[in-house]
């Protein structure tokens, strides 16, 4: 009676549905499963008899609804007068003697043992105790029968690792406990059919599964109709005839027929529910509900619609990541633990947590989670059901994109190898385009490509180098299409004007002609008149006129041999110029090959070089491979006209000058907490700080001993603070509003300007050093004369500002709101103002770059903006960070730009070309904390960063790997040997030696790393 009142109030509940949806019955909900009578007799009879049984059954057919909907609860009911039933029921997951200790414990903490630990049975299980019941015979010793239920034995080879070990252990362990056959000890196991080949890998679960196992069979018409209509006739609630048609039709032709219907059904029950209508259950809820083909995929698509944009690209990186597609190319489960999600997803636990648990609640049950009690991270997530994958047309999609994803990278893993080997060329065209729009469209991490190959840092590389070898080709291409249009063009010119010239002689030739046919018909006329009056001439006349006329014949065929000889001459030059000029081209193109083939073994050496540095990353133990492998590789990339300040390059040398104690690397001991400002004296390698402590203390980058020196330590907070030009004076404001200015030369007394009400967060000095330029969180901005001891608002009167920059000529000050808006003006007029659009970010960052008056903007998201002030125009925009952008520096003796960001990373930009921010930036990840604020050295060599809080808080590193490089070999005790460079470098390279012998330095004591 107790119970039945108990399922009575539950269906009185808002809240109850008597159908699961995809998560499997629960013994609490045994009096909602129907269909299985047989089924549950049947296993129960095979239990008893042989204390152990297998139900298997494929996916979605209900295994485990059946053992705790309906075989727990019948055989206790069987067992009347005998002992009483305790259940305890476990996944092995991958943990699977971990977490059967956890049942266990939870079992033994009900029966009243409250010093039961899970760490122990865990020790006593995998060690001490094989004895299974003598375990539980220690813990509580009384009679009573314990069936323990294995759900999902298939875990044990969906979850095993590479060496199987722990799953071998646990099968051996579970054979061996069931074949004992201890008399109050019975086992159940739950395994999907498609595994069955995985159990003959085992011959003693083979065995034991073929001794007592149970298939279940597809429910019959019968069972069917049961299913559907005694949960809602227990519920007190009626279904249409026509809808219980339509369901046992439109079951025929779904997979995972019990798991979906389920799904539906439950969907359906909560939206009768819902629309609060006293009637049965109708066609129109179950359409509503998306019906059995749709169900899933809908309520799936709801539910990711519902997230955030955060969430939703969490929620795509976890189903590619517990997903695959399978060798028939259908999509299949493939769990994946939480450290692995995280790391791909590149989000926090308590993200991860948010959007698995939308997918795992009760009201879908899409995703399983597996907690593992001792490690968080090893925590499994996994698809709840194959359904889900076949149903959800969008995973479906992302199914698919996951698999090309995998393909194109294992593709360019398998090229990269090739070609560090010599036996590949770099991408071309289609399969570069292909590889390209994969990189910036996925932006693929470590954490993801070693699930399929671990060389991704390779792949990379060789990935970009065949992006550099195909612009560079192009653009070769394009020039040398471009002088072939400029060569076409004159040539067609002189062409068109020799034709000219011709069609000008013609005409000229063709009038002379007509002239001298004109006159020699007026000769031809007086000649006959002439011959007329002399025809009685004598016959000596005659004959003369005869050898006259014979002469001028031949001198008329005398002038045209001259004109052929000459026709044919300059035929014989033109022909000359054409073979010169074909001589000319092929020689171009001989060079364009030659200097085509030295591009690609340049290309080549270049890679090599990157491969060599970042192998030198993982030589641990191996300090003089490390730093030898370092070398060269910078060696390589200077000698091909690699990327000035190559990332790879840099950090294989700041690696080996870690190695080696860091001498370019400088951590300032003896203050702790969090570092709020930087201040360098102009033009030498002194600087000041101040922190939350409120002092204001001064070191040198020079000192061996690092010993701080204190320069003022008074009541009041410094909060920022600058340093004039001409280094007599140090600006500090304080945390009253107050500036406090602190001498640093001479016999001048410090002395305090007030104008300010709020903290002050900016203080500026223009290049002059006539002015200090200030900022507070009163909004307004004071121009200060130093000299009179007086100040101006020069606050635009727009914007209430609370942090600012300054040009290097000073015309223009940048301002930053507490909201994120920006605002530039000249402070001397009231024209020219403008106010940067930055819709939708928020701006936490100004700053000018001394070199060129271009603005640098800093967001909340981790992107930088480089405007040109005078054409109000935005000349490039980068990604920098993956968080809030916290300072950017420049360095005008390297044309750099230093950001740093609440990722904990320094990034350094080659900004040669600032339009231009494509060049990878050397990346500075090692910092404790947060990074707040940094400044460059007055010669650029050195970068220091302070940070949030810890005790090394404060760091000088290198800026260059050419400053890093130079005492590498007087480091290294030896150069590479031949063995080491053909592994190391390659084998169709000559060795060479990296260090001159001379710069040898052999070394009897290892010096430790500065910073730990």
């Amino acid at each position: 009676m107790i119970v039945l009142y108990t399922m009575d109030a539950e269906r009185d509940d808002e809240k109850f549905n008597p159908f699961p949806g995809l998560k499997p019955f629960s013994q609490d909900e045994s009096k909602l499963f129907f269909g299985r009578k047989t089924e549950r007799r049947e296993v129960i009879s095979k239990l008893l008899k042989n204390r152990h049984v297998s139900v298997i059954g494929a996916a979605g057919t209900g295994k485990t609804s059946l053992i705790y909907g309906g075989v727990v609860e019948d055989i206790k009911d069987q067992i009347i007068n005998g002992p009483d039933w305790t259940v305890i029921s476990f996944r092995p997951g991958n943990n699977p003697f971990g977490n059967l200790a956890v049942a266990l414990t939870k079992c033994f903490l009900e029966w009243g043992d409250q010093k039961a630990n899970s760490n122990q049975i865990l020790s006593e299980l995998t060690n001490n105790f094989p004895d299974l019941w003598g375990l539980i015979k220690k813990y509580f010793n009384s009679a009573r029968n314990v069936l323990f239920v294995i759900d999902q034995i298939e875990d044990l080879f969906r979850f095993q690792s590479s060496d199987n070990s722990t799953s071998t252990k646990f099968i051996e362990f579970l054979v061996t406990e069931v074949n004992k056959g201890g008399p109050d000890l019975f086992f159940v196991m739950t395994m999907r059919s498609e595994y069955l080949g995985d159990c003959s890998h085992h011959w003693e679960l083979a065995r034991l599964v073929n001794n007592s196992n149970y298939l279940i069979p597809e429910p019959g018409f019968e069972n069917w109709k049961e299913v559907i209509e005694e949960p809602v006739k227990y519920s007190c609630a009626e279904i249409t005839p026509d809808l219980v048609e339509l369901l046992l039709n439109d079951i025929r032709n779904v997979n995972f027929k019990l798991s979906v219907f389920q799904h539906v059904m439950m969907r359906t029950w909560k939206g009768w529910k819902e629309s609060g209508v006293n009637r049965p259950i109708n066609i129109t809820d179950y359409n509503s509900a998306g019906t059995i083909k749709k169900s899933v995929s809908v309520h799936a698509d709801e539910i990711y619609e519902g997230l955030t944009v955060r969430e939703k690209e969490i929620c795509v990186v976890m189903f590619k990541a517990i997903t695959r597609k399978g060798s028939d190319n259908k999509g299949i489960r493939h769990p994946s633990d939480v450290k692995t999600i995280k790391s791909i997803a590149d989000c926090s636990e308590i993200e991860l947590r948010q959007v698995v648990q939308k997918f795992s609640d009760s009201s879908c049950s899409f995703v399983s989670f597996q907690e593992n009690t001792w490690q968080y991270e090893n925590s499994t997530v996994d698809i709840q059901n194959e359904c889900v994958i076949q149903s959800w047309d969008l995973l479906k999609e992302w199914i698919d994109s996951e698999a090309v994803s995998m393909q194109i990278y294992l593709r360019l893993s398998e090229a990269s190898a090739l070609y560090q080997l010599g036996k590949t060329g770099l991408f071309k065209t289609t399969d570069l385009q292909s590889a390209l729009k994969w990189r910036n469209q996925n932006h693929p991490v470590l954490s993801w490509a070693v699930q399929y190959n671990p060389a991704f840092e390779r792949a990379m590389v060789y990935l970009r180098t065949s992006e550099k070898a195909y612009e560079e080709e192009e653009e070769n291409k394009a020039k040398l299409e471009k002088n072939k249009k400029r060569r076409t063009w004159f040539t067609s010119r002189i062409l068109a004007f020799a034709i000219l010239i011709a069609f000008g002689l013609t005409a000229y030739a063709y009038i002379q002609k007509l002239n001298a046919e004109k006159k020699a018909k007026h000769a031809e006329t007086a000649r006959m008149l002439l011959m007329k009056q002399k025809a009685k001439s004598d016959s000596t006349a005659v004959i003369a006129f005869d050898q006259k006329s014979v002469s001028d014949s031949i001198a008329k065929a005398a002038v045209n041999i001259s004109r052929e000889v000459e026709s044919q001459k300059m035929l014989s030059d033109n022909q000359k110029e054409l073979a010169e000029k074909s001589a000319l081209q092929e020689r171009y193109q001989k060079n364009v090959a030659i200097e085509k083939s030295k591009d690609s073994e340049r290309l080549r050496m270049l890679s090599i070089a990157k491969l060599m540095s970042l192998k030198s990353l993982q030589l641990t133990g191996q300090k003089d491979l490390q730093a030898l492998l370092a070398s060269q590789a910078y060696l390589f990339n200077k000698r091909n006209t690699g990327i000035e300040n190559d990332p790879d390059i840099y950090a294989g040398l700041y690696n080996a000058d870690m190695v080696f104690g860091g001498i370019n690397f400088k951590s300032f001991k003896g203050y702790n907490g969090q570092i709020k400002g930087i201040a360098f004296v102009p033009g030498k390698r002194e600087f000041f700080t101040i922190g939350s402590e409120g002092k204001v203390l001064k070191w040198d980058l020079d000192k061996k001993d690092q010993t701080l020196q204190v320069v003022y330590s008074g009541p009041d907070i410094i909060e920022v603070l600058a340093v004039s030009p001409d280094e007599s004076w140090l600006a500090c404001g304080s945390s009253n509003a107050s500036i406090r200015m602190i001498p640093l030369k001479g016999n001048a007394m410090g002395y305090e300007m007030t104008g300010h009400k709020g903290r002050i967060k900016s203080l500026i000095y223009s290049y002059d050093g006539k002015y200090l330029y200030s900022a507070a969180l009163d909004g307004k901005v004071l121009k200060w004369d130093i000299a009179a001891r007086t100040s101006v608002d020069v606050s635009t009167g727009l914007m209430e500002i609370t942090s600012l920059d300054i040009s290097s000529n000073g015309n223009y000050l940048a301002g930053l709101s507490n909201d994120g808006n920006v605002m530039v003006w000249n402070p001397e007029q009231s024209s020219g103002n403008f106010k940067i659009e930055t819709t939708g970010k928020k701006i936490k960052v100004v700053r000018f770059n001394p070199a060129n008056n271009l603005l640098a903007l800093g967001d909340a998201n981790g992107n930088v903006e480089i405007w040109d002030i005078k054409r109000h125009e935005k000349l490039s925009e980068i990604k920098a960070h993956d968080s809030q952008i916290n300072d950017i520096r420049f360095n005008q003796q390297l044309n750099q730009m230093a950001t740093a960001g609440n990722d904990k990373k320094i990034k350094l930009f080659n900004i040669k070309n600032p339009a231009d921010l494509s060049d990878p930036p050397v990346v500075l990840a090692d910092n404790d904390e947060f990074v707040l604020v940094m400044q460059f050295s007055p010669d650029g060599q050195m970068i220091i960063s302070g940070e949030a809080g810890g005790t090394n808080n404060l760091i000088g590193r290198a800026t260059n790997a050419d400053y890093l490089a130079k005492d590498i070999c007087s480091r290294v005790s030896r150069n590479m040997t031949q063995e080491e460079w053909s592994v190391n470098v390659a084998k169709d390279i000559p060795l060479e030696k990296t260090c001159q012998l001379q710069d040898l330095n052999i070394k009897m004591e290892q010096v430790s790393s500065s910073r730990k």
